[in-house]
């Protein structure tokens, strides 16, 4: 049989035709994916597998929840890939990848690395796409099927021979027409309105005798940040990894902290320590001071809520501490004050969690797209709107849908919103993080996601905006993007002519800490700043830095003699030989040898202020650049004399082979393919990474490089920037991703 007569009949017969054989089972909201049903009537050991604590029906019904596939694409990959359905005793080899060594290692890993390459390969196309097998042979898919045939074909492509493709496919349209019958259960977003609590009715079920109101845990009037959320994909916080690295909080909203949290954290910036905590709800109350000091009380209908983080205990709890006495209190009742996390170099903050009947429950429900994938989970039950419509219109405890303002541009109806997002061609080898402003906090070039507790405000920069200062707080995540041991911070400010009034007479660039709530040590600490009254009782800039202990705080100054208006300012380290200098404007200002610099400093760089709830510095920011080492002073200079950045300048190359750095952030999900293009024709998509390499399949000359990012409800943004190839090399390989 030829080549292109297989093709008509491998791959599910009917996956390859025009449209998929009726009728698709719709997964509405709150119905069970039935994945453990499944696997519990297979001869296969993924019934009872484990991995991280984890079994394999959460593992995939996670996956098909956040990337909106059908669970059974999974399944029977599995078992056209591993035998992994009908194999009761597989190698452990083939557990820790069932897809083939083209994938990570892992068994959770995998299925991620699956999902985010059948969500890729959904399309859109321009043009059939392209295998290429690992034995050089290639062949051109049609896309006269159904999207799924499209996806499935290029996955089970990684790393196989055009033989071992044919055979793969066969065995995976046996699979699904034997276990599944052809039909796919479609993930969709649910009906609008059909979870939207009104005012009058804050549950859907608010008439059961045994549901639960909840009044806020703290005093009317008090400034509270969101910090964290409940994460609907797994929360795990206390028994370890989820085995992924997805976060959706009650929105639907990916990007937010933090991964596996079972509650929600709120940071009190005027009174981090010290503020009433409130019972949300009467009951009976039990104090306990392991594995922190804390609160649970006990209510009707088997639910119990936690109160995390505090400072101490009212006097109710006199002689009960750390007993099985409970006392009895009203809902408002005081329970304490809020206190330092005994977390190392938490931020102090009151962690509240809801369980019922033991299983974690979040007291904002769910509104994100399909069924709260919490509800796959054995620990977690699915989410309700809990909190009083006495609450409606203060803080966030309005529900979606309710007629108050507060929430109104973050109503859940069908997502309209394009991604945010920003590129960088070929930056320098020795760049670990750059960000511009312009209008939104996607970083340049890094890994990760900004945070931000509020809307960040921008005005006019060096060139296009820069970050204004303001309530906001603003931070990037330090992991792959700044090395304590060694490196460059590089950005520019514009100072103003003064500097805000305050208690404490000191005004930060950025600062990053492991402990900074460790008044007086800060141990473990780098930041740059502005004292008004530096070693010589004038305004200095100092570059302070503390290591491991307390005595190795150093504070390298130098004379403010900068004015207002745009200035460079940099700074480097070098842990071997404890260096570290300071540049202003491109000149040496200070430098220092031989002191203990900081080993880690823990998980974000925090601009324009040096702890969370501090008070702003008043300085407006435009490009902040990191990099992996210690740049030469002449390398500073070289950066201070530089031009604004132009985004629309024509970039230089001399090889075809380039990275580009992609960073994109949705408002309600993740990102769920990149296409590159060239002269207005786009290559087929790719699953979304931080950075691809590419290998240009151009002739030497002037061409328009693109990057397309599109969301998961086809919403795309598109980037340009105009390349001169000089090269003449000519050669084609395929993305490789970071």
């Amino acid at each position: 049989m030829s080549l292109r007569a297989i093709l008509a009949t491998v791959l599910l017969a009917t996956l390859l035709a025009t449209s998929l054989p009726g009728p698709f089972v719709v997964a509405q909201e709150g119905s069970d994916l039935g994945v453990q049903r499944f696997l519990e009537a297979q001869p296969g050991l993924l019934k009872g597998y484990r991995e991280d604590g984890r079994g394999v029906a959460e593992i995939i019904e996670s996956a098909a929840l956040f990337y909106g596939l059908s669970p059974r694409l999974h399944l029977a990959l599995l078992e056209a890939a591993a035998g992994l359905l009908s194999d009761p005793a597989p190698p452990a080899t083939t557990l820790r990848q069932p897809f083939g060594p083209a994938g990570p290692e892992g068994f959770a890993a995998q299925i991620d690395w699956a999902s985010r390459e059948l969500r890729a390969g959904l399309g859109p196309y321009e043009r059939p796409p392209t295998l290429r097998f690992s034995d050089g042979q290639t062949l051109t898919l049609t896309l006269e099927q159904a999207p799924e045939g499209v996806a499935v074909q290029r996955f089970l492509a990684a790393g196989r021979t055009l033989a071992e493709w044919r055979l793969v496919v066969e065995r995976f349209n046996q699979a699904f027409a034997a276990y599944f019958n052809n039909e796919l259960i479609v993930i969709g977003p649910p009906a609008l309105g059909t979870t939207m609590p009104s005012a009058s009715t804050p549950s859907a079920s608010a008439s059961d005798p045994g549901d639960l109101t909840l009044l806020q845990p703290w005093p009317a009037g008090i400034r509270v940040v969101h910090l964290a959320y409940f994460d609907h994909t797994y929360p795990t916080v206390d028994s370890g990894s989820d085995g992924n690295t997805i976060v959706a909080n009650y929105l639907g909203l990916a990007h937010v902290q933090y991964d596996g949290h079972d509650g929600h954290d709120y940071y009190f910036p005027d009174r981090p320590i010290g503020t009433p905590i409130l019972a949300a709800a009467a009951g009976i109350a039990y104090a306990r001071t392991r594995p922190d000091y804390g609160v649970v009380i006990v209510h009707p209908g088997g639910y119990e809520t936690v109160y995390w983080h505090l400072g101490g205990f009212a006097p109710i709890f006199e002689g009960r501490i750390d007993t099985s006495q409970g006392t009895s209190v009203a809902a408002g009742a005081y329970l304490g004050i809020s206190g330092p996390s005994r977390v190392p170099g938490g931020t102090p903050h009151l962690h509240f969690e809801v369980r019922r009947f033991g299983k974690q429950i979040d007291p904002y429900g769910w509104f994100g797209p399909g069924p709260d994938p919490c509800a796959a989970y054995a620990g977690c039950l699915p989410g309700e709107w809990l909190w009083s419509p006495s609450l409606i219109g203060t803080y966030d405890f309005t529900p979606p849908g309710a007629s108050a303002p507060l929430l109104s541009s973050r109503l859940p109806g069908p997502d309209q919103t394009p991604p945010v997002a920003a590129i960088t061609i070929a930056p320098p080898d020795d760049m670990l993080f750059a960000t511009g402003f312009d209008g939104h906090l996607m970083q340049r070039v890094g890994r990760g996601f900004p945070r931000s507790s509020g809307t960040p405000r921008f005005g006019p920069g060096r060139a296009g905006q820069a970050l204004e200062p303001g309530p906001a707080e603003v931070a990037y995540p330090l992991a792959g993007n700044l090395d304590p041991r060694v490196g460059t911070i590089s950005l520019w400010a514009e100072l103003p002519a003064s500097y805000p009034d305050g208690s404490v007479p000191r005004h930060y660039l950025f600062a990053a800490s492991a402990n900074p709530e460790d008044a007086p040590a800060y141990r473990n600490t780098l930041a740059l700043r502005r004292d008004n009254g530096g070693p010589d009782s004038a305004p200095a800039w100092v570059f302070w830095t503390t290591g491991n202990t307390e005595a190795s705080r150093d504070l390298l100054a130098a004379p403010d003699t900068l004015g207002a208006g745009w200035h460079h300012l940099a700074i480097t380290w070098e842990a071997d030989g404890g260096h570290k200098a300071l540049y202003l404007d491109g000149s040496l200002a200070a430098e220092i040898r031989g002191i203990e610099l900081p080993t880690e400093l823990g998980e974000v760089l925090r601009l324009g202020r040096f702890g969370a709830g501090g008070r702003h510095s008043g300085v407006r920011l435009d490009d902040l650049s990191i990099y992996n080492r210690a740049l030469s002073p002449a390398e500073v200079a070289a950066l201070a004399a530089a031009p604004p950045r132009d985004d629309a300048a024509v970039i230089r190359l001399s090889e075809r082979a380039l990275r580009i750095d992609t960073n994109a952030l949705d408002d309600q999900g993740g990102i769920m393919a990149v296409q590159f293009g060239l002269n207005g024709v786009f290559e087929a998509p790719q699953p979304y990474y931080d950075a691809y390499r590419w290998t240009l399949p151009v002739t030497a000359g002037r061409h328009v490089l693109a990057v397309r990012f599109s969301d998961r409800s086809g919403n795309s943004t598109t980037l340009t920037q105009t390349i001169q190839l000089d090269s003449r090399q000519q050669l084609y390989l395929p993305f490789l991703r970071r």
